[in-house]
Protein backbone atom coordinates (compact mmCIF):
# COMPACT_ATOMS: atom_id res chain seq x y z
CA UNK A 1 0.00 0.00 0.00
CA UNK A 2 1.25 3.51 -0.85
CA UNK A 3 0.16 6.66 0.95
CA UNK A 4 0.93 9.91 -0.80
CA UNK A 5 0.36 13.55 0.13
CA UNK A 6 0.47 15.89 -2.88
CA UNK A 7 0.56 18.88 -0.55
CA UNK A 8 3.81 17.86 1.14
CA UNK A 9 5.49 15.54 -1.34
CA UNK A 10 5.77 12.92 1.41
CA UNK A 11 5.33 9.37 0.22
CA UNK A 12 5.21 6.41 2.54
CA UNK A 13 5.43 2.83 1.36
CA UNK A 14 4.21 0.04 3.60
CA UNK A 15 5.87 -3.32 3.08
CA UNK A 16 3.36 -5.93 4.19
CA UNK A 17 4.99 -8.93 5.77
CA UNK A 18 3.04 -11.84 4.28
CA UNK A 19 2.99 -15.15 6.05
CA UNK A 20 4.44 -18.03 4.00
CA UNK A 21 1.83 -20.12 2.24
CA UNK A 22 3.69 -23.37 2.55
CA UNK A 23 6.23 -25.09 4.78
CA UNK A 24 9.73 -23.70 4.94
CA UNK A 25 11.93 -25.55 2.46
CA UNK A 26 14.92 -25.44 4.80
CA UNK A 27 15.89 -24.37 8.28
CA UNK A 28 19.45 -23.65 7.22
CA UNK A 29 20.86 -20.18 7.85
CA UNK A 30 21.87 -17.80 5.11
CA UNK A 31 24.78 -16.37 7.10
CA UNK A 32 26.62 -17.61 10.17
CA UNK A 33 29.18 -15.70 12.22
CA UNK A 34 31.31 -17.95 14.45
CA UNK A 35 34.28 -17.65 16.82
CA UNK A 36 33.25 -14.18 17.93
CA UNK A 37 32.45 -12.35 21.12
CA UNK A 38 28.83 -11.25 20.74
CA UNK A 39 27.91 -8.44 23.16
CA UNK A 40 24.18 -9.10 22.90
CA UNK A 41 22.82 -6.41 25.27
CA UNK A 42 19.89 -8.77 25.77
CA UNK A 43 19.16 -7.75 29.36
CA UNK A 44 20.79 -10.88 30.76
CA UNK A 45 24.36 -9.84 30.06
CA UNK A 46 24.76 -12.68 27.55
CA UNK A 47 28.04 -12.89 25.65
CA UNK A 48 27.79 -15.49 22.89
CA UNK A 49 30.20 -17.09 20.44
CA UNK A 50 28.10 -17.19 17.30
CA UNK A 51 24.96 -16.02 15.55
CA UNK A 52 22.86 -17.45 12.71
CA UNK A 53 20.96 -15.19 10.30
CA UNK A 54 18.15 -16.16 7.97
CA UNK A 55 16.75 -13.50 5.67
CA UNK A 56 16.80 -10.14 7.45
CA UNK A 57 16.50 -11.52 10.98
CA UNK A 58 18.56 -13.30 13.59
CA UNK A 59 17.66 -16.98 13.71
CA UNK A 60 19.65 -18.01 16.78
CA UNK A 61 22.39 -16.81 19.11
CA UNK A 62 24.56 -19.33 20.91
CA UNK A 63 27.73 -21.39 20.97
CA UNK A 64 29.82 -22.23 17.93
CA UNK A 65 28.54 -25.80 18.04
CA UNK A 66 24.87 -24.80 18.21
CA UNK A 67 25.15 -22.30 15.41
CA UNK A 68 27.27 -24.44 13.08
CA UNK A 69 24.49 -27.03 13.20
CA UNK A 70 22.34 -24.57 11.22
CA UNK A 71 24.79 -24.43 8.31
CA UNK A 72 23.70 -25.86 4.97
CA UNK A 73 25.06 -26.00 1.45
CA UNK A 74 24.10 -22.38 0.72
CA UNK A 75 25.15 -20.95 4.08
CA UNK A 76 27.94 -18.39 4.16
CA UNK A 77 30.16 -18.87 7.21
CA UNK A 78 32.37 -16.07 8.54
CA UNK A 79 35.09 -16.87 11.08
CA UNK A 80 35.42 -13.76 13.26
CA UNK A 81 38.71 -14.95 14.79
CA UNK A 82 37.70 -13.72 18.23
CA UNK A 83 36.52 -10.26 17.22
CA UNK A 84 33.85 -8.38 19.14
CA UNK A 85 30.37 -7.97 17.67
CA UNK A 86 27.87 -5.40 18.94
CA UNK A 87 24.34 -4.48 17.84
CA UNK A 88 24.31 -2.05 14.95
CA UNK A 89 24.77 1.56 16.02
CA UNK A 90 21.62 3.68 15.85
CA UNK A 91 22.23 7.43 15.67
CA UNK A 92 19.25 8.98 17.45
CA UNK A 93 19.85 12.51 16.17
CA UNK A 94 21.55 13.63 12.99
CA UNK A 95 20.94 15.50 9.76
CA UNK A 96 21.65 12.81 7.21
CA UNK A 97 21.22 14.67 3.94
CA UNK A 98 23.06 17.71 5.33
CA UNK A 99 25.85 15.42 6.48
CA UNK A 100 26.21 14.10 2.95
CA UNK A 101 26.34 17.65 1.60
CA UNK A 102 28.98 18.54 4.22
CA UNK A 103 31.30 15.94 2.68
CA UNK A 104 30.86 17.61 -0.72
CA UNK A 105 31.19 21.28 0.33
CA UNK A 106 33.75 23.50 2.08
CA UNK A 107 34.69 21.85 5.39
CA UNK A 108 35.93 24.26 8.07
CA UNK A 109 35.88 22.01 11.13
CA UNK A 110 38.88 22.57 13.34
CA UNK A 111 40.15 25.59 11.38
CA UNK A 112 42.08 27.97 13.65
CA UNK A 113 43.06 30.88 11.37
CA UNK A 114 41.33 33.28 8.95
CA UNK A 115 44.09 32.48 6.44
CA UNK A 116 43.06 28.81 6.33
CA UNK A 117 39.41 29.82 5.85
CA UNK A 118 40.51 32.08 3.00
CA UNK A 119 42.52 29.28 1.39
CA UNK A 120 39.69 26.74 1.49
CA UNK A 121 37.00 29.13 0.28
CA UNK A 122 39.26 30.42 -2.50
CA UNK A 123 39.96 26.85 -3.62
CA UNK A 124 36.22 26.32 -4.00
CA UNK A 125 35.76 29.67 -5.78
CA UNK A 126 38.44 28.71 -8.31
CA UNK A 127 36.28 25.79 -9.47
CA UNK A 128 33.04 27.74 -9.91
CA UNK A 129 31.76 30.35 -12.35
CA UNK A 130 31.16 33.89 -11.12
CA UNK A 131 27.87 34.24 -9.30
CA UNK A 132 27.65 30.61 -8.18
CA UNK A 133 27.05 30.13 -4.48
CA UNK A 134 29.78 28.71 -2.25
CA UNK A 135 28.45 26.79 0.73
CA UNK A 136 30.14 25.16 3.67
CA UNK A 137 30.07 24.71 7.42
CA UNK A 138 32.07 23.79 10.49
CA UNK A 139 33.82 27.03 11.48
CA UNK A 140 34.05 27.88 15.18
CA UNK A 141 34.86 31.43 16.19
CA UNK A 142 36.17 30.25 19.57
CA UNK A 143 39.07 28.62 17.69
CA UNK A 144 39.96 31.81 15.81
CA UNK A 145 42.39 34.41 17.21
CA UNK A 146 40.86 36.16 20.21
CA UNK A 147 37.69 34.06 19.96
CA UNK A 148 36.01 36.94 18.12
CA UNK A 149 33.25 36.70 15.54
CA UNK A 150 34.72 36.83 12.01
CA UNK A 151 33.61 39.40 9.45
CA UNK A 152 32.68 39.48 5.78
CA UNK A 153 36.01 41.00 4.70
CA UNK A 154 37.85 37.64 4.87
CA UNK A 155 35.28 36.04 2.60
CA UNK A 156 35.25 39.05 0.29
CA UNK A 157 38.96 38.51 -0.33
CA UNK A 158 38.51 34.77 -0.82
CA UNK A 159 35.58 34.96 -3.24
CA UNK A 160 34.92 38.47 -4.59
CA UNK A 161 32.85 37.14 -7.51
CA UNK A 162 30.76 34.57 -5.59
CA UNK A 163 28.24 34.82 -2.75
CA UNK A 164 29.40 32.75 0.24
CA UNK A 165 27.25 31.15 2.95
CA UNK A 166 29.08 29.25 5.73
CA UNK A 167 27.28 27.79 8.73
CA UNK A 168 28.96 27.72 12.13
CA UNK A 169 29.73 24.30 13.58
CA UNK A 170 26.53 24.47 15.66
CA UNK A 171 24.47 25.36 12.59
CA UNK A 172 22.82 28.32 14.35
CA UNK A 173 24.98 31.12 12.92
CA UNK A 174 25.89 31.94 9.31
CA UNK A 175 28.98 33.80 8.11
CA UNK A 176 28.44 35.46 4.73
CA UNK A 177 30.28 37.82 2.42
CA UNK A 178 29.21 41.12 0.87
CA UNK A 179 27.95 39.43 -2.29
CA UNK A 180 25.60 37.27 -0.21
CA UNK A 181 24.34 40.29 1.73
CA UNK A 182 23.64 42.07 -1.55
CA UNK A 183 21.84 39.05 -2.97
CA UNK A 184 19.57 39.03 0.09
CA UNK A 185 19.09 42.80 0.10
CA UNK A 186 20.48 43.13 3.62
CA UNK A 187 21.65 46.65 4.52
CA UNK A 188 22.09 48.69 7.66
CA UNK A 189 18.37 49.49 7.44
CA UNK A 190 17.23 45.85 7.45
CA UNK A 191 15.51 45.07 10.77
CA UNK A 192 16.33 41.97 12.79
CA UNK A 193 13.76 39.25 12.05
CA UNK A 194 11.82 37.70 14.96
CA UNK A 195 14.04 35.13 16.68
CA UNK A 196 17.19 36.30 14.93
CA UNK A 197 19.95 38.89 14.91
CA UNK A 198 21.95 40.64 12.19
CA UNK A 199 25.27 41.43 13.88
CA UNK A 200 26.36 44.99 13.06
CA UNK A 201 29.46 47.11 13.51
CA UNK A 202 29.48 50.40 15.40
CA UNK A 203 28.22 52.23 12.32
CA UNK A 204 25.25 49.88 11.97
CA UNK A 205 26.62 48.01 8.94
CA UNK A 206 26.09 44.22 8.85
CA UNK A 207 29.35 42.44 9.68
CA UNK A 208 28.47 39.24 7.83
CA UNK A 209 27.34 37.30 10.92
CA UNK A 210 23.69 36.24 11.01
CA UNK A 211 22.33 34.52 14.12
CA UNK A 212 19.41 32.11 14.32
CA UNK A 213 16.41 33.19 12.20
CA UNK A 214 18.47 35.93 10.52
CA UNK A 215 20.21 33.14 8.60
CA UNK A 216 17.08 32.58 6.53
CA UNK A 217 17.37 36.09 5.06
CA UNK A 218 20.24 34.71 3.00
CA UNK A 219 19.51 30.99 2.90
CA UNK A 220 16.08 31.66 1.39
CA UNK A 221 17.63 33.26 -1.69
CA UNK A 222 20.12 30.44 -2.33
CA UNK A 223 18.89 28.23 -5.18
CA UNK A 224 17.76 24.91 -3.72
CA UNK A 225 19.81 21.83 -4.62
CA UNK A 226 18.58 19.77 -7.54
CA UNK A 227 17.29 16.24 -6.98
CA UNK A 228 20.47 14.94 -8.62
CA UNK A 229 22.57 16.89 -6.09
CA UNK A 230 20.43 15.59 -3.24
CA UNK A 231 20.81 12.00 -4.45
CA UNK A 232 24.59 12.39 -4.56
CA UNK A 233 24.62 13.81 -1.02
CA UNK A 234 22.47 10.97 0.30
CA UNK A 235 24.54 8.29 -1.47
CA UNK A 236 27.66 9.86 0.04
CA UNK A 237 26.05 9.81 3.48
CA UNK A 238 25.04 6.16 3.08
CA UNK A 239 28.62 5.18 2.32
CA UNK A 240 29.91 7.08 5.35
CA UNK A 241 27.28 5.50 7.61
CA UNK A 242 28.15 1.98 6.47
CA UNK A 243 31.86 2.62 6.99
CA UNK A 244 31.25 3.70 10.59
CA UNK A 245 28.85 0.94 11.63
CA UNK A 246 25.58 2.89 11.51
CA UNK A 247 22.73 0.51 10.75
CA UNK A 248 19.94 2.94 11.73
CA UNK A 249 19.69 6.72 11.79
CA UNK A 250 17.05 9.15 13.02
CA UNK A 251 17.12 12.17 10.73
CA UNK A 252 15.87 15.42 12.22
CA UNK A 253 14.06 17.79 9.87
CA UNK A 254 13.71 15.43 6.91
CA UNK A 255 12.67 17.32 3.80
CA UNK A 256 9.96 15.97 1.47
CA UNK A 257 12.60 15.78 -1.28
CA UNK A 258 14.92 13.66 0.85
CA UNK A 259 12.05 11.40 1.89
CA UNK A 260 11.18 10.83 -1.77
CA UNK A 261 14.79 9.76 -2.44
CA UNK A 262 14.77 7.42 0.57
CA UNK A 263 11.55 5.92 -0.81
CA UNK A 264 13.18 5.37 -4.22
CA UNK A 265 16.18 3.69 -2.63
CA UNK A 266 13.97 1.58 -0.41
CA UNK A 267 11.84 0.45 -3.37
CA UNK A 268 14.98 -0.61 -5.26
CA UNK A 269 16.47 -2.36 -2.24
CA UNK A 270 19.37 0.09 -2.22
CA UNK A 271 19.01 1.54 1.27
CA UNK A 272 21.94 0.43 3.41
CA UNK A 273 20.80 2.09 6.62
CA UNK A 274 17.37 2.14 8.27
CA UNK A 275 15.86 5.63 8.46
CA UNK A 276 13.49 7.15 11.00
CA UNK A 277 12.61 10.27 9.03
CA UNK A 278 11.52 13.14 11.28
CA UNK A 279 9.69 16.07 9.61
CA UNK A 280 9.39 19.60 10.92
CA UNK A 281 6.46 19.79 13.30
CA UNK A 282 4.59 22.41 11.23
CA UNK A 283 4.62 20.11 8.20
CA UNK A 284 3.60 17.13 10.30
CA UNK A 285 0.67 18.94 11.90
CA UNK A 286 -0.51 20.70 8.76
CA UNK A 287 -0.53 17.76 6.38
CA UNK A 288 0.36 14.32 7.67
CA UNK A 289 -2.56 13.42 9.99
CA UNK A 290 -5.06 14.42 7.29
CA UNK A 291 -3.82 11.61 5.04
CA UNK A 292 -3.38 9.08 7.83
CA UNK A 293 0.36 9.50 8.32
CA UNK A 294 1.50 9.33 11.95
CA UNK A 295 4.67 8.60 13.84
CA UNK A 296 5.79 5.04 13.13
CA UNK A 297 4.08 4.57 9.77
CA UNK A 298 6.29 2.67 7.34
CA UNK A 299 8.43 -0.43 7.61
CA UNK A 300 11.72 -1.39 9.28
CA UNK A 301 13.70 0.34 6.51
CA UNK A 302 11.86 3.67 6.36
CA UNK A 303 9.46 5.10 8.92
CA UNK A 304 7.85 8.43 9.64
CA UNK A 305 9.45 9.61 12.86
CA UNK A 306 9.05 12.20 15.56
CA UNK A 307 7.76 15.69 14.69
CA UNK A 308 10.56 18.16 15.52
CA UNK A 309 11.04 21.88 16.01
CA UNK A 310 13.52 24.33 17.60
CA UNK A 311 12.93 25.92 20.99
CA UNK A 312 16.16 27.94 21.26
CA UNK A 313 19.60 28.47 19.78
CA UNK A 314 23.03 27.06 20.66
CA UNK A 315 25.37 27.46 23.60
CA UNK A 316 28.42 28.11 21.43
CA UNK A 317 26.66 30.99 19.72
CA UNK A 318 25.34 32.27 23.09
CA UNK A 319 21.81 31.95 21.72
CA UNK A 320 20.65 29.04 23.93
CA UNK A 321 17.81 30.31 26.13
CA UNK A 322 18.83 30.50 29.79
CA UNK A 323 16.87 31.19 32.96
CA UNK A 324 19.54 33.66 34.07
CA UNK A 325 21.99 35.77 32.00
CA UNK A 326 25.12 34.30 30.48
CA UNK A 327 28.13 34.68 32.72
CA UNK A 328 30.27 35.94 29.83
CA UNK A 329 27.40 37.86 28.14
CA UNK A 330 25.63 39.39 31.16
CA UNK A 331 23.25 41.38 28.98
CA UNK A 332 21.82 38.29 27.30
CA UNK A 333 19.74 35.26 28.21
CA UNK A 334 19.80 33.86 24.68
CA UNK A 335 17.02 33.51 22.14
CA UNK A 336 13.77 31.55 22.23
CA UNK A 337 13.59 30.77 18.52
CA UNK A 338 10.00 29.62 18.98
CA UNK A 339 7.92 31.69 21.42
CA UNK A 340 6.74 29.93 24.56
CA UNK A 341 3.05 30.06 23.72
CA UNK A 342 3.76 28.70 20.25
CA UNK A 343 5.67 25.77 21.77
CA UNK A 344 2.71 24.93 24.00
CA UNK A 345 0.37 25.08 21.02
CA UNK A 346 2.57 22.87 18.84
CA UNK A 347 3.09 20.25 21.55
CA UNK A 348 -0.62 20.22 22.37
CA UNK A 349 -1.59 19.82 18.71
CA UNK A 350 0.98 17.13 17.92
CA UNK A 351 0.16 15.15 21.06
CA UNK A 352 -3.58 15.31 20.31
CA UNK A 353 -2.92 14.14 16.73
CA UNK A 354 -1.11 11.04 17.97
CA UNK A 355 2.33 12.23 16.93
CA UNK A 356 5.54 11.79 18.85
CA UNK A 357 6.95 15.27 19.37
CA UNK A 358 10.38 16.66 20.15
CA UNK A 359 12.06 20.02 20.47
CA UNK A 360 15.67 21.07 20.13
CA UNK A 361 16.33 22.56 23.56
CA UNK A 362 19.81 23.56 24.74
CA UNK A 363 19.43 26.09 27.56
CA UNK A 364 17.79 25.48 30.93
CA UNK A 365 14.96 27.90 30.11
CA UNK A 366 14.20 26.20 26.79
CA UNK A 367 14.22 22.76 28.41
CA UNK A 368 11.86 23.92 31.14
CA UNK A 369 9.46 25.47 28.63
CA UNK A 370 9.32 22.24 26.62
CA UNK A 371 8.91 20.06 29.71
CA UNK A 372 6.09 22.34 30.89
CA UNK A 373 4.40 22.08 27.48
CA UNK A 374 4.64 18.28 27.47
CA UNK A 375 3.32 18.05 31.01
CA UNK A 376 0.38 20.26 30.09
CA UNK A 377 -0.40 18.18 26.97
CA UNK A 378 -0.25 14.92 28.95
CA UNK A 379 -2.57 16.34 31.61
CA UNK A 380 -5.12 17.56 29.07
CA UNK A 381 -5.05 14.48 26.83
CA UNK A 382 -3.66 11.40 28.57
CA UNK A 383 -2.54 8.69 26.15
CA UNK A 384 -0.32 5.70 26.76
CA UNK A 385 3.38 5.74 25.98
CA UNK A 386 3.74 8.80 23.68
CA UNK A 387 7.55 8.82 24.15
CA UNK A 388 7.99 12.53 23.57
CA UNK A 389 11.61 13.62 23.44
CA UNK A 390 13.94 16.55 23.95
CA UNK A 391 16.87 16.82 21.57
CA UNK A 392 20.19 17.79 23.21
CA UNK A 393 18.92 18.63 26.74
CA UNK A 394 22.33 20.18 27.28
CA UNK A 395 21.77 22.52 30.22
CA UNK A 396 19.21 21.54 32.86
CA UNK A 397 18.14 23.13 36.12
CA UNK A 398 18.60 20.46 38.85
CA UNK A 399 14.88 20.43 39.67
CA UNK A 400 14.04 19.62 36.03
CA UNK A 401 16.22 16.51 35.76
CA UNK A 402 13.73 14.16 37.52
CA UNK A 403 10.91 15.44 35.30
CA UNK A 404 12.24 13.50 32.30
CA UNK A 405 11.54 10.16 33.99
CA UNK A 406 8.30 11.33 35.58
CA UNK A 407 6.90 12.53 32.24
CA UNK A 408 8.40 9.70 30.19
CA UNK A 409 10.41 12.19 28.13
CA UNK A 410 13.43 10.70 26.34
CA UNK A 411 16.69 12.64 26.64
CA UNK A 412 18.15 12.45 23.12
CA UNK A 413 21.75 13.60 23.64
CA UNK A 414 25.08 13.73 21.82
CA UNK A 415 28.17 12.91 23.91
CA UNK A 416 30.67 14.69 21.65
CA UNK A 417 28.86 17.98 22.23
CA UNK A 418 30.27 17.81 25.74
CA UNK A 419 33.86 17.28 24.68
CA UNK A 420 33.61 19.93 21.95
CA UNK A 421 32.02 22.52 24.24
CA UNK A 422 33.99 21.97 27.44
CA UNK A 423 36.67 24.49 26.37
CA UNK A 424 34.27 27.38 26.96
CA UNK A 425 31.03 26.00 28.45
CA UNK A 426 31.86 26.97 32.02
CA UNK A 427 32.70 30.50 30.89
CA UNK A 428 29.20 30.72 29.45
CA UNK A 429 27.37 29.18 32.39
CA UNK A 430 29.48 29.67 35.52
CA UNK A 431 30.37 27.03 38.13
CA UNK A 432 26.82 26.60 39.40
CA UNK A 433 24.86 25.95 36.23
CA UNK A 434 27.61 23.79 34.75
CA UNK A 435 26.59 21.06 37.21
CA UNK A 436 23.44 20.51 35.16
CA UNK A 437 25.20 20.50 31.79
CA UNK A 438 25.63 17.30 29.73
CA UNK A 439 24.27 15.49 32.79
CA UNK A 440 24.06 11.95 31.45
CA UNK A 441 24.70 10.23 34.78
CA UNK A 442 22.20 12.40 36.66
CA UNK A 443 19.51 11.74 34.05
CA UNK A 444 20.18 8.00 33.97
CA UNK A 445 20.13 7.67 37.76
CA UNK A 446 16.87 9.63 37.93
CA UNK A 447 15.27 6.95 35.76
CA UNK A 448 15.29 8.80 32.44
CA UNK A 449 15.79 7.04 29.11
CA UNK A 450 18.89 8.10 27.18
CA UNK A 451 19.23 7.91 23.39
CA UNK A 452 22.61 8.87 21.96
CA UNK A 453 23.52 10.31 18.58
CA UNK A 454 26.03 12.64 16.97
CA UNK A 455 24.13 15.62 15.48
CA UNK A 456 26.17 15.06 12.31
CA UNK A 457 27.39 17.18 10.52
CA UNK A 458 27.66 19.46 13.58
CA UNK A 459 29.84 16.73 15.07
CA UNK A 460 31.54 13.83 13.32
CA UNK A 461 29.44 10.76 12.53
CA UNK A 462 31.66 8.15 14.22
CA UNK A 463 29.77 6.54 17.14
CA UNK A 464 33.05 5.22 18.57
CA UNK A 465 34.01 8.83 19.32
CA UNK A 466 30.69 9.21 21.12
CA UNK A 467 31.40 6.15 23.26
CA UNK A 468 34.81 7.55 24.13
CA UNK A 469 33.34 10.95 25.05
CA UNK A 470 30.63 9.40 27.23
CA UNK A 471 33.07 7.16 29.10
CA UNK A 472 35.93 9.66 29.58
CA UNK A 473 34.59 13.22 29.10
CA UNK A 474 37.96 13.97 27.52
CA UNK A 475 38.90 15.24 24.07
CA UNK A 476 40.86 13.19 21.55
CA UNK A 477 44.16 14.35 23.04
CA UNK A 478 43.14 13.03 26.48
CA UNK A 479 42.46 16.46 28.00
CA UNK A 480 41.61 17.07 30.79
CA UNK A 481 43.24 14.30 32.76
CA UNK A 482 40.60 12.49 34.74
CA UNK A 483 37.80 13.92 32.62
CA UNK A 484 35.72 17.10 32.70
CA UNK A 485 33.19 16.80 35.53
CA UNK A 486 33.82 13.05 35.62
CA UNK A 487 30.91 12.48 38.00
CA UNK A 488 28.73 12.51 34.87
CA UNK A 489 30.71 9.79 33.04
CA UNK A 490 28.95 6.61 31.97
CA UNK A 491 30.21 3.06 31.86
CA UNK A 492 30.93 1.63 28.42
CA UNK A 493 27.90 -0.64 28.61
CA UNK A 494 25.63 2.27 29.55
CA UNK A 495 26.95 4.35 26.66
CA UNK A 496 26.64 1.48 24.19
CA UNK A 497 23.06 0.85 25.33
CA UNK A 498 22.21 4.50 24.69
CA UNK A 499 23.53 4.11 21.11
CA UNK A 500 21.57 0.89 20.53
CA UNK A 501 18.79 -0.15 22.93
CA UNK A 502 18.01 3.42 24.00
CA UNK A 503 17.95 4.73 20.45
CA UNK A 504 15.66 1.88 19.39
CA UNK A 505 13.30 2.71 22.26
CA UNK A 506 13.26 6.36 21.14
CA UNK A 507 11.80 5.26 17.79
CA UNK A 508 9.38 2.62 19.23
CA UNK A 509 11.51 -0.16 17.75
CA UNK A 510 13.03 -1.87 20.79
CA UNK A 511 11.30 -5.14 19.79
CA UNK A 512 12.99 -5.02 16.38
CA UNK A 513 16.52 -3.80 17.02
CA UNK A 514 19.05 -2.64 19.60
CA UNK A 515 20.22 -6.05 20.81
CA UNK A 516 21.46 -9.32 19.33
CA UNK A 517 18.57 -11.70 19.97
CA UNK A 518 16.65 -14.30 18.00
CA UNK A 519 13.79 -12.74 16.06
CA UNK A 520 15.31 -9.28 15.87
CA UNK A 521 16.71 -7.63 12.77
CA UNK A 522 20.15 -8.85 11.77
CA UNK A 523 21.89 -5.49 12.19
CA UNK A 524 25.39 -6.15 13.52
CA UNK A 525 28.79 -4.49 13.66
CA UNK A 526 32.13 -6.30 13.90
CA UNK A 527 34.85 -4.27 15.63
CA UNK A 528 38.62 -4.42 15.36
CA UNK A 529 39.24 -4.31 19.12
CA UNK A 530 37.65 -5.99 22.16
CA UNK A 531 36.18 -2.74 23.45
CA UNK A 532 35.19 -4.17 26.84
CA UNK A 533 38.74 -5.41 27.49
CA UNK A 534 40.82 -2.39 26.47
CA UNK A 535 41.50 0.94 28.13
CA UNK A 536 39.16 3.84 27.26
CA UNK A 537 42.05 5.54 25.46
CA UNK A 538 42.20 2.63 23.00
CA UNK A 539 38.58 3.11 22.00
CA UNK A 540 39.63 5.79 19.52
CA UNK A 541 41.83 3.26 17.73
CA UNK A 542 38.88 0.91 17.25
CA UNK A 543 37.61 0.53 13.68
CA UNK A 544 34.58 -1.08 12.14
CA UNK A 545 35.61 -4.29 10.36
CA UNK A 546 32.18 -5.22 9.02
CA UNK A 547 28.71 -3.68 8.97
CA UNK A 548 25.73 -5.99 8.43
CA UNK A 549 22.24 -4.58 7.88
CA UNK A 550 19.32 -6.97 7.51
CA UNK A 551 21.71 -9.88 7.05
CA UNK A 552 23.49 -8.13 4.18
CA UNK A 553 27.11 -7.00 4.44
CA UNK A 554 27.12 -3.33 3.44
CA UNK A 555 30.71 -2.60 4.45
CA UNK A 556 33.81 -4.72 4.90
CA UNK A 557 37.23 -3.26 5.67
CA UNK A 558 39.85 -4.49 3.25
Amino acid sequence: MIIHSRRTGWVVGLALALAPTGCQQSLEADLILVNGRMITLDGEGTVAEAVAIRGETIERVGSNREIRALAGRRTSVVDLQGRTVVPGFNDAHLHFESGGFSLLRVDLRGVTSPEEVLRRVRASADTLPAGSWIRGRGWDHTLLPGGRWPTKEVLDRAAPRNPVYLRRVCGHVAWVNSAALRAAGITQHTPDPPGGQIVRDRGGEPTGILKEEARSLVSDVIPPPSMAERRLAIQTALQEAARLGLTSVQEMGTSPEAFAIYQELRDRGDLTVRIYACPAIDSALAHLPGVGIRTGLGDPWLRVGVSKEYADGALGAATAALLEPYQDHPGSRGIMVTPEERIRSLVRGAHRAGQQVTFHAIGDRANRVVLDAIEEALRENPRPDPRHRIEHAQVLAPEDIPRFARLGVIASMQPTHCTSDMRWAEDRLGPGRIQGAYAWRSLLESGARLAFGTDWPIEGLDPIEGLYAAVTRRDRSGHPEGGWHPEQCLTLEEALRAYTVGAAYASFEENLKGSIEAGKLADLVVLSKPIFEISPDELLQTEVVMTIVGGRTVFERQ
